[in-house]
């Protein structure tokens, strides 16, 4: 029908600490993109009474609590950047429950007549989520700044940086399988560059 909004979905990906959360920020206040955060998403599955925490202590054991009665999720990512068997475990339970949040939340997105959604997957292509968008970006920068955030954010050593980078798909990989490719050294100008021209002449 003539005038009928389209729901335009971009699935944007990268390696850890390669600054996704920029550029969907650049989509979000610029571009009035709707955009969601699996990785968030995840977090709050995994908060006490969250669809995924109990799940993980019944595999992991008690000792994966804290005294709190939170998930240590430090411990638990030292399990699964270290063993492939664990982390593929954790895949095959949790990336089906996240596709279901994803799947409703584009049905809301729809039934308010959003017009660019942005779906920041950190997983995507490993989770094979691929069918779900219109396109897919890739986020990217040096090895050695994704090495330097990811130290800085977690508070790690540079082995332990290594050993999260190493466990997922390389970014070369990423970024070939990617439609737009934005390179993410640090200036938010520069971003926001790349966003608009990827955007050009298009209409949301």
């Amino acid at each position: 029908m003539d005038g009928e909004l389209i729901l335009y979905i971009i699935g944007l990906t990268g390696g850890i600490s390669c600054g996704k959360s920029s550029v969907a920020e650049s989509l979000r206040r610029y571009c009035g993109a709707v955009t969601l955060d699996i990785d968030q998403i995840t977090r709050w599955l995994l908060e006490p009474g969250g669809a995924l925490f109990d799940v993980y202590v019944r595999h992991f054991g008690k000792y994966v609590v804290t005294r709190e009665g939170v998930l240590n999720r430090r411990l638990i990512g030292e399990i699964i950047f270290n063993h492939p068997d664990e982390r593929e475990w954790i895949n095959s339970v949790a990336h089906p429950v996240l596709l279901n949040k994803a799947r409703d939340f584009l049905v809301d997105c729809c039934e308010a007549g959003a017009g660019l959604v942005v779906l920041e997957v950190p997983l995507l292509f490993e989770a094979g989520w691929e069918f779900l968008f219109d396109e897919i970006w890739a986020v990217y920068t040096k090895r050695q700044t994704q090495i330097r955030r990811l130290m800085f954010r977690d508070n790690l050593t540079k082995q332990q940086a290594l050993s999260r980078i190493n466990a997922q798909m390389p970014v070369q990989e990423i970024c070939r399988r990617a439609d737009v490719r934005i390179k993410n050294l640090g200036g938010y100008g520069a971003v926001r560059r790349q966003v608009f021209a990827a955007l050009r002449g298009r209409k949301f």
